[in-house]
């Protein structure tokens, strides 16, 4: 008897250590563990004594909103206390985690109450089942999930979606009680097929978050490409008013230089300074541009951010070598560079003391180099050590953003650096590679 209860003692505790590892690979799809060990031991204590004490937790003979709310809520403590992240995504992907879970498990005891009653009043061999069969979903998800960043639904969409597995849960309890009080194997069959239904249908959700992140992000694109659109259509009219007025000015050239010389051999040196003055302010080739390289796109985005740089003070500084064409689609330049030019403005608006932008660019042998740097106010958050989110409030329409970046910079092979080594400057280097774009 002994050896028995030191056995099913060492599968349920290794049961246990398997389910908080199907956990940990559900909730990182979609969340950043908080880097204080001190909070992933609690959450993970709190989880083992959950799944110890769980009959204590859950009555059958309560109502099934109860069960529902105490289930929903332990699983939300624990990720809130794991987990970085907005607390309205934490309760969806909580909710479907738990319908899910609760449906496979509904599912495999259905399935053994019709095939094997014996292994249906197995608690051990149910529950194990079970989580192979949640372990199967994960690793599905994983593949969908695969190093993308899951973009941020509106409250709305979240709300409409959450509903689903909210639902699934109460229905699958209202079935359950009605399949236990009826021994009739027709009505376990019924409750099978309703159960598999329900499974099927909140797995199908991350499918269609997927799809509604799309639209989400294509609407974000859209408005994008229309900003930048815009910011070339400008920088083009500009520069067709400059050459204009170059034209007028070197028509005009032949008066101003018979007239030049009339103050040269007078030696009238100061008139002949004011003159020259008259004629630019005349002119208006005082008008210069911080960049000039003859790619459209990089120099109309560099002017562009440079005024707003300078409409809030910012030192702008630039170094841009590149030529007017190059192996990128002009799209995705503007992607990166836009989207690093805002965020930098972005970061050194807020910055105490003297801000400053700093952006270089160099092409050689078919690779493009981007490097900028600005101080920045608060407080990075970081995915990995190469990779950041935000520092801003709004990190459901920011991080369009970065992801567009991260898509484009994959687009052709190429890498992102990121350095905040040194406090309250923040450093980062992109490099595009022309020869490996298929």
């Amino acid at each position: 008897m002994l050896e028995n209860r030191w056995l099913a003692l060492g599968l349920d505790s290794l049961l246990i250590i398997f389910t908080i590892y199907l956990f940990f690979e559900y909730f990182n799809l979609f969340f950043i563990c908080k880097k204080k060990r001190s909070y992933i031991a609690i959450g993970v204590t709190v989880f083992v004594i959950w799944q110890v004490e769980i009959l204590n937790f859950i009555s059958f003979s309560v109502a099934a909103i109860y069960n529902i709310g105490v289930t929903i809520g332990i699983t939300l403590f624990i990720v809130t206390i794991m987990f970085e992240g907005k607390f309205w995504k934490k309760c969806f992907f909580c909710i479907v985690f738990d319908a899910i879970w609760m449906l496979s498990e509904m599912l495999i005891h259905n399935l053994l109450l019709l095939y094997s009653a014996a292994l249906a009043h197995s608690q051990l061999f149910g529950s194990f089942v079970s989580k192979v069969l949640l372990m199967t979903v994960i690793l599905a998800l994983k593949k969908v999930f695969k190093n993308e960043k899951v973009i941020e639904l509106s409250d709305k969409n979240s709300f409409l979606l959450v509903l689903i597995p909210v639902g699934s849960i109460y229905i699958m309890s209202v079935v359950f009680m009605l399949a236990y009080n009826i021994s009739d194997k027709l009505a376990k069959i019924y409750s099978f097929i309703a159960v598999f239904v329900l499974l099927f249908i909140n797995v199908l959700i991350f499918y269609v978050y997927i799809e509604f992140a799309d639209i989400l992000y294509v609407k974000k694109m859209n408005l994008l490409y229309e900003r930048q659109l815009e910011l070339c259509e400008r920088h083009q009219e500009e520069t067709e008013v400059s050459m204009l007025r170059v034209r007028e000015v070197k028509h005009n050239m032949k008066n101003h230089f018979i007239s030049i010389i009339g103050y040269v051999e007078k030696r009238e040196y100061a008139e002949l300074k004011k003159f020259i003055n008259e004629i630019i302010d005349e002119g208006n080739l005082s008008l210069s541009t911080i960049v000039n390289s003859g790619h459209v796109v990089v120099d109309s985005l560099v002017e562009y951010w440079n005024r707003v740089a300078e409409s809030q003070e910012i030192e702008f500084e630039t170094n841009v070598c590149i030529p007017m064409e190059m192996p990128f689609k002009r799209a995705d330049i503007s992607l990166v560079l836009g989207n690093l030019l805002e965020n930098a403005v972005e970061g050194a608006s807020k910055a105490e003391g003297k801000k400053y932008i700093r952006l270089k660019m160099k092409y050689d042998k078919d690779n493009l180099l981007i490097a900028l740097e600005n101080n920045y106010k608060g407080k990075l958050k970081k995915l990995n050590e190469k990779r950041i989110l935000t520092t801003k409030e709004d990190d459901v329409n920011h991080g369009i953003g970065l992801v567009s970046v991260d898509r484009a910079i994959r687009k052709y092979k190429g890498m992102m650096f990121i350095d905040d080594s040194v406090p309250k400057r923040f450093l980062i280097r992109v490099v595009l590679y022309g020869n490996k774009y298929e």
